[in-house]
């Protein structure tokens, strides 16, 4: 229930941040019955990669490729072990996510994209490996 209020509340403020009024997605019905689910995730520890060696972060080995996620928003806790990368998209280089103890990562998806007209664009994310085990849970919203 507080991961579904605190997705309703960050709703609220990008309704804001378009001078909408706050209940702007619940008026419309984007909430009469919201598709969210919790997915807990674990990225094994690779012990043979050589960390720093760009040139074996493909495919094969990405913990999760590059990828958008579909829904509205996404709440993410993590452990603490790095790994998540969003892309700038003015600079196409990928960034480090940091972690901040107590704290959830939002991630803009590409539902909110499209009602926006791309004000508020979704977030190009992955997970590279780094010779450690990595828990995360994904609330999709």
């Amino acid at each position: 229930r507080k991961l579904m209020s605190a997705g309703k509340a960050l709703l609220s403020l990008i309704a804001l941040a378009l001078n909408l009024d706050d209940k702007f997605f619940e008026n419309v019905g984007a909430l009469d019955k919201p598709s969210a689910f919790l997915r807990l995730l674990h990225y094994p520890a690779f012990s043979d990669l050589r960390l720093g060696d760009i040139t074996r972060y493909d495919e094969e080995i990405l913990g999760a490729s590059a990828h958008s996620d579909y829904g509205m928003i996404t709440l993410l806790a993590t452990d603490g072990v790095p790994g998540l990368q969003d892309k700038d998209r003015q600079q196409r280089v990928w960034e480090d996510v940091p972690h901040i103890e107590g704290a959830l990562i939002v991630n803009i998806g590409d539902m909110t994209e499209r009602w926006t007209n791309c004000l508020f664009r979704s977030t190009l994310h992955r997970v590279i490996p780094t010779g450690q085990e990595r828990y995360s849970a994904a609330f999709f919203f």
